[in-house]
């Protein structure tokens, strides 16, 4: 089945998220309902997606924020589900649900993703997905009151790996994201209709807070060889920065140049998990265990923070099939629930 005819079954069913919000049993009891004002959330970004991908739709639900506070603290749940092409938010965003809450902070969005399809020459594939549940944090908190209506603006980053070949794909997802409250003087009626998009093109605020909370992570000291591989990355960002995987992908395989080349098949790539103490470990075994990976776990780096990264022993793909070739060039990619930075060698 072509994806599009699906993502038309979605435009009339599945972007139609009911508005209302509901309280749960638990934050019943503990959040303060003495007044309440209104509250959307809005998506946007596109993703880093394998040459070839046309469409990304992203099934998602269970839509919820937490407030903060020692007496104020619990989670308010927003009714309702829908699916997204996050093709089509470069330099957009789309509500994609609004209700009324208490009039408090909200420090972090909460929701499910539950289905990601992928439209690949002109084909329907289901991927799999790391983590299907993204906790968000709102960076600064969004502040709700009974006087003007409020948006939170989650910036999602799925990135799609082929982990089969061009002619036989393989999708695996990982998902981040981060959140921030849209300016008061930027909140329009407009915002709080589900399906609505909004501009954000030359919005100073947002560009802000792309260049202060994008991933800066950098490579150095890169070193590959038959029986070893060796790295030192620093994180120059001012968020954390979680390393789950290392790739290595022999230049060339995918077709074109940069990224978007790379990752459209990763079939005779080599995987390396890794662990919170920094270790590496190689991954053998069924390509499907990928997203399992990149879905936990990991080595933390701090903002300003480096580590430096090893292994020795024999490097073979995920599947065994291939070893590290002298003199043949590789791109190395850090992969958090992103693409954290990438790097070529040439190994020794």
């Amino acid at each position: 089945m072509m994806l599009r005819t699906k993502a038309a079954a979605y435009g009339a069913a599945g972007l139609a998220l009911a508005g209302a919000v509901i309280f749960s049993g638990s934050a019943l009891g503990l959040l303060n309902v003495g007044s309440s004002g209104v509250l959307s959330v809005l998506l946007t970004d596109p993703p880093a997606v394998p040459g070839g991908v046309t469409g990304i739709y992203v099934t998602y639900s269970s839509i919820a924020v937490h407030a903060t506070g020692p007496n104020d603290s619990g989670w308010v749940a927003f009714s309702g589900q829908g699916s997204i092409d996050t093709m089509k938010l470069v330099n957009f965003s789309q509500t994609i649900s609004s209700g009324t809450v208490p009039a408090l902070t909200y420090n972090m969005v909460e929701f499910n993703i539950s289905k990601v399809q992928v439209e690949y020459a002109g084909t329907n594939y289901t991927s799999t997905v790391a983590s299907g549940k993204l906790v968000v944090p709102i960076i600064g908190g969004v502040k709700v009151s009974s006087s003007n209506p409020a948006a939170a603006l989650i910036d999602i980053q799925p990135t799609i790996l082929n982990l089969g070949s061009q002619a036989n794909p393989e999708f695996t997802t990982a998902t981040g994201a981060k959140a921030l409250q849209v300016p008061s003087d930027e909140v329009s009626d407009s915002m709080m209709n589900v399906g609505n998009t909004y501009s954000l093109q030359g919005h100073d605020w947002f560009q802000a807070f792309k260049t202060h909370h994008s991933d800066n992570v950098s490579i150095s000291g890169l070193s590959l060889g038959s029986g070893s591989l060796s790295f030192s990355a620093t994180n120059g960002g001012s968020d954390p920065a979680t390393i789950r995987m290392v790739i290595l992908t022999p230049l060339g395989q995918g077709q074109g140049e940069g990224m978007g080349a790379m990752m459209s098949s990763m079939s005779g790539s080599i995987f390396f998990v890794v662990r919170s103490d920094g270790s590496l470990e190689l991954a053998n075994g069924a390509t499907g265990d990928v997203g399992s990976y990149l879905g936990a776990g990991g080595y933390t780096l701090a903002p300003g923070g480096s580590q430096a990264f090893t292994f020795s022993g024999s490097i073979t793909s995920i599947l065994g099939r291939s070893a590290i070739s002298s003199g043949a060039t590789y791109d190395v990619v850090l992969m958090g629930t992103d693409a954290l930075a990438s790097q070529t060698v040439t190994a020794s």
